[in-house]
């Protein structure tokens, strides 16, 4: 029994040591990695939004998250571990305005820097959770300066969006941009999307709109989930320049230390994770 746990602790800094080795790594390739144009986005037209709610339903129906009635932009449901897309309401005097909210796919995503199994990862620019490897630590809840990520209480793993990345493989576009009747929601690729903004925030410039403007361009590396917002970022529920939130979170500071903590406890939480699901399937 001695052996067995000395060998275990053995193995459990070792798994440490070849963790704190990856995240460094993770986190150099993180940093300079560039937007690829061609990647797959999506462009979000405020300014022909009118609050259908498809999207949302599209959303919830293609992930088999359990369905609602629909909204009401007065109490417009928030993301959570089983909503992956909302709309933000804007009222204007006596009309409404919305921006499609759901997970933007940053090229510095905050949750795969942070993310200490490395359960998070960015797959031709998408950002997905390993729900295999995620442990729920709850991290990424914490790091996305758009209040993406949470967490399943049930699973004990972090959701959210995954840009429909089996759809987008098979060269079909995102759920949500299929449903849309109204061209709100446009998918291709990043360059056309970015040309095709920057049209319409000049468009609306002209036409008496002066605060039209393009969000995810730049911001936290670039978007894959582009904007053209006729109002301020901060008007439609979006930070004026977000920032990447490792340096304030607790992990960055615990570095190696907590990270050999995680990993010995990693083999312990895949069987209760496991059990935990087996639970699920059988009810």
């Amino acid at each position: 029994m001695e052996l067995g746990r000395r060998n275990f602790l053995k193995a459990s800094a070792g798994a440490a040591a070849g963790l704190v080795l990856f995240r460094a790594i993770k986190f150099s390739n993180v940093a300079k990695a560039a937007p690829s144009e061609s990647d797959a986005a999506m462009l979000i037209d405020v300014t022909k939004c009118i609050g259908c709610w498809w999207c949302y339903a599209a959303c919830k129906n293609y992930n088999n998250n359990p369905e609602t009635d629909r909204p009401t932009p007065e109490e417009p449901p928030k993301l959570e571990a089983d909503c992956w897309s909302t709309l933000f309401p804007l009222k204007k005097g006596d009309e409404w305005s919305y921006r499609k909210h759901a997970c933007m796919h940053c090229t510095e995503a905050s949750c795969e820097q942070v993310c200490p199994t490395g359960a998070i990862s960015h797959e031709g620019g998408i950002v997905v959770i390993d729900q295999e490897w995620c442990i729920g630590c709850g991290y990424c809840v914490q790091a996305c300066p758009f209040g993406v990520p949470h967490k399943d209480e049930h699973l004990g793993t972090a959701r959210k969006c995954t840009f429909c990345i089996d759809r987008v493989n098979n060269g079909l576009p995102t759920a949500c941009a299929d449903a849309c009747p109204t061209g709100a929601i446009q998918y291709g690729t990043r360059s056309n999307l970015l040309t095709t903004a920057r049209a319409r925030v000049q468009t609306l410039k002209n036409n008496g709109t002066p605060k039209a403007n393009l969000y995810g361009e730049n911001e936290l590396g670039g978007l894959r989930v582009l904007y053209v917002l006729d109002d301020t970022p901060s008007a439609y529920g979006l930070p004026e320049e977000p920032k990447v939130a490792t340096s304030k979170l607790p992990f960055q500071w615990l570095g190696g230390l907590l990270t050999g903590g995680l990993v010995a406890a990693l083999p312990f939480w895949l069987i209760f994770k496991r059990k935990k699901k087996v639970e699920a399937e059988s009810e």
